[in-house]
């Protein structure tokens, strides 16, 4: 499907799950971005956690095998797709957020990235500015590292 196909900037060939794929193949349908504000309850199936000026927080709803914690921050003032389409302000406030989520989960350790730009280099299923939080859930019986798809 090319991009003119898929006004959504979903890319069904990232989906990890059965589920995630069969809600992007909506999403592409009515061809809509998810991830913007508009549409973001509307597809996303958790709950918005905590909303800032500048983003959501949420939980993923399909979350990486062997995490105890998998977040995601949604840039929501407008659709973008790179870091430099927002203001200084946004990182700000996106970093203060993430500092509330570590403390108030009291997460010890964990990792955070923000995919970007053009999908073949970032490995995202969702084409609009949005970053994760994830901590593996090391403590469980038979713990297997994350593995995260990036590029």
């Amino acid at each position: 499907m090319s991009m003119e196909e898929n006004k959504s900037g979903l890319i069904l060939e990232n989906a990890r799950t059965p589920e995630q794929k069969a809600l992007m193949q909506k999403i592409v349908q009515d061809g809509v971005c998810p991830f913007c504000a508009e549409h973001f309850k509307t597809y996303h199936p958790k709950p918005i956690l905590k909303e800032t000026t500048y983003w959501f927080f949420t939980e993923n709803m399909s979350p990486y095998a062997g995490t105890k914690y998998h977040f995601i921050f949604v840039y929501k003032l407008s659709h973008i797709t790179k870091p430099s389409d927002i203001a200084p302000e946004a990182f700000a406030d996106l970093f203060a957020l993430i500092n509330a989520v570590i403390e108030e989960y009291k997460i010890p350790g964990g990792a955070f990235f923000m995919r970007f730009g053009d999908t073949q280099y970032n490995g995202s299923s969702v084409e609009h500015l949005h970053s994760q939080l994830i901590m593996g859930d090391a403590d469980a019986p038979g713990h297997e590292p994350v593995r995260v798809k990036l590029g």
